[in-house]
């Protein structure tokens, strides 16, 4: 802790401080003058643009006859002042000229450097008839190596520096054949330097100037290609949207039209084609249907499904063959209405599959489609592919599943009760033929049961087939249908049902109490047929939340694992059968028992589980 103390009183001592101040204030000052620099350099560039040169040239041009316009209201003799001006008079109309004609001067100028030459001997040539060094137009005759230095840098600045040398000594013949005084000398050599240095001085400038143009065209082509990837991310970003809203549609559309109306509002509202039209292939008939137009037209036919195998129809054929194709007032589809319907657009095609197994047609608007939205749109037509394909295979696995579950069902019931039945008739029939001749009154008898039994097998596959059952199922109903059902399996022998019930069985739902009763009646019958035993105990428990049923036997018994394997066999499933109701509701079933010891099978339902058909 001392030395952390000490660390910080260093850290806050005046010398560190005023460092630190010193150092905020630099960064400051830094940054401003970073800034300001950057604005001067924009505010140049912005002025001194290429296009800009030759017309700041033209302005210099003009400034610089300041000096000669001065001279001419000095006191000279009336020759020497019509020589001036004159002299004027041709500067003057020469600037004119160069400013009315500055732009194609200017590409001239830059085209054909050679033509800085000819502005070089008339620059010259002023100077000559103006005086030499002594002339009012020096700053005149500079223009043209302004020029050089402006459009050629530092190169077009030494060349004309280089070509205007002998001309401005030419021009001055006084110094050249006499020799100059001292002072003409220190004149002559100054405008000499000037020749040489303010060319090159603005030529850096200029090659400054260049540079900040290069660098503005590459940053304009920059712009230009993030302006580009901009645009194909947004596309990109646009499809992805429509991706993930046909994803998340296909865990929340309730049905398969919802899933045809979200591809086809992604087409047209999302894309912005004007039209769309999407069909469907129905898998197990092979047949194209389920027609949908967005927006909605009432002139739109009434279109029934249509077969694929044909291949009638460019539409049919790109099925057979998954190519996209362009349509042009040809032969669509077999059926005439909706063939006359599609001929009055221009559809672009689009075969829909999902793996090999085709899903649909998609058929667009053609009008305002390009290369790129034609991509984009094969792109969410793939996606859309999957979503229809995929609730069609959940639609067609959910009907096959109903199918298999009802089917189970119907083999549940009547293994139930027909079966049952005809059991205790064929048994009984044994014992008809074996008191025959010598007891045939009591065989007439049996005979006539029978007939009811029959009666009342034939109402069980009536019910079975149509799935009816009397909603009004009572415990007294429950109890008195169970003792008749298995007096009539086991007859002529005896059997008798010791039943024990607790709660309201009425509140139980039919559907729940018609389930309670089939695995009473399947218990119930495998102890009269194959316990040997004389009677069962039944006992029937409704609680708040769940349904207990148990029956048991003292019976000779029999080994769980033997009797549930051989359930398994299409002859034998009442075990298992009552297993699977069992658990079909979210229930249980336990089968005890062994060799020599009874039986019990013990189920419980839950009241508010899933519920399934029985």
């Amino acid at each position: 802790m001392a030395r952390a103390c000490i660390g910080q009183a260093r850290s806050t001592c005046p010398k560190e401080r005023l460092f630190n101040f010193g150092y905020n204030h630099f960064e400051l000052a830094r940054i401003f003058l970073t800034n300001r620099l950057e604005l001067m350099l924009r505010s140049i560039e912005s002025f001194f643009r290429s296009n800009r040169i030759f017309l700041f040239l033209v302005l210099y041009r003009w400034a610089s006859l300041l000096p000669a316009f001065l001279a001419l209201r000095l006191p000279v003799s009336p020759a020497t002042l019509l020589s001036a001006a004159w002299t004027f008079a041709i500067a003057v109309f020469a600037n004119t000229v160069i400013s009315a004609f500055h732009r194609p001067l200017n590409r001239l100028v830059t085209s054909h450097p050679i033509l800085l030459g000819l502005d070089l001997l008339f620059s010259a040539f002023i100077l000559s008839v103006s005086g030499g060094f002594h002339s009012a137009y020096f700053l005149y005759a500079l223009s043209p190596l302004l020029a050089g230095a402006f459009f050629f840098q530092l190169r077009g600045a030494l060349l004309a520096s280089i070509l205007f040398t002998p001309l401005y000594l030419l021009a001055t013949p006084s110094v050249t054949r006499n020799v100059p005084s001292t002072g003409d000398l220190i004149t002559l050599m100054t405008q000499l330097a000037g020749i040489w240095l303010i060319p090159v001085l603005f030529a850096y400038p200029s090659t400054l100037l260049r540079d900040i143009n290069r660098a503005r065209e590459e940053l304009s082509n920059a712009r230009d290609e993030i302006a580009q990837k901009h645009e194909n991310l947004t596309t990109a970003h646009r499809q992805l949207e429509i991706i993930h809203d046909l994803t998340v549609l296909l865990q929340a559309a309730p049905d398969l039209i919802s899933v045809q109306e979200r591809v086809l509002g992604a087409v047209t509202t999302d894309l912005g084609f004007s039209r769309a039209v999407v069909a469907l292939v129905d898998p197990a008939l092979q047949e194209l249907g389920g027609w949908l137009v967005y927006p909605a037209d009432a002139s739109f036919p009434s279109v029934p499904p249509l077969s694929i195998k044909s291949g009638d129809g460019v539409i049919t054929k790109s099925l057979t063959d998954r190519n996209v194709f362009r349509t042009d007032h040809e032969n669509l589809i077999q059926n005439p209405d909706l063939n006359h319907w599609l001929n009055r657009t221009c559809w672009l095609g689009i075969p829909l599959y999902l793996r090999e197994h085709p899903v649909g047609i998609l058929l667009v608007d053609e009008s305002g489609l390009t290369r790129e939205r034609e991509s984009t749109l094969l792109t969410v037509a793939n996606q859309a592919a999957l979503a229809l394909g995929t609730t069609i295979l959940c639609i067609d696995r959910a009907r096959r599943l109903a199918v298999e579950t009802e089917r189970n069902r119907i083999a549940r019931d009547i293994h139930d009760t027909v079966a049952q039945s005809l059991f205790g008739i064929v048994y009984s029939l044994d014992a008809c033929i074996s008191m025959l001749p010598s007891q045939a009154d009591e065989v007439k008898k049996e005979l006539i049961e029978l007939r009811s039994l029959a009666s009342g097998a034939h109402d069980e596959v009536r019910r079975s087939i149509f799935d009816l059952w009397p909603s009004a199922l009572t415990i007294e109903t429950f109890i008195a249908d169970l003792r008749s059902y298995v007096s009539s399996c086991c007859r002529p022998r005896s059997f008798s049902i010791i039943f024990n019930n607790n709660g309201d069985f009425d509140s139980l739902s039919a559907g729940m109490r018609r389930t309670v009763y089939r695995m009473a009646q399947e218990a119930l019958a495998n102890s009269a047929r194959h316990s040997g035993a004389d009677c069962a105990r039944l006992c029937l428990a409704v609680a708040d939340n769940e349904v207990y049923l148990v029956v048991s036997d003292e019976g000779r018994g029999f080994d769980p694992s033997v009797a549930l394997s051989r359930s398994l066999n299409r002859e034998h499933f009442g075990l298992q059968g009552m297993q699977e109701r069992a658990r079909a509701l979210g229930g249980d079933c336990e089968i005890v028992s062994q060799p020599g010891a009874g039986a019990r099978i013990s189920i419980n339902i839950p009241i508010h589980g899933h519920q399934q058909r029985a």
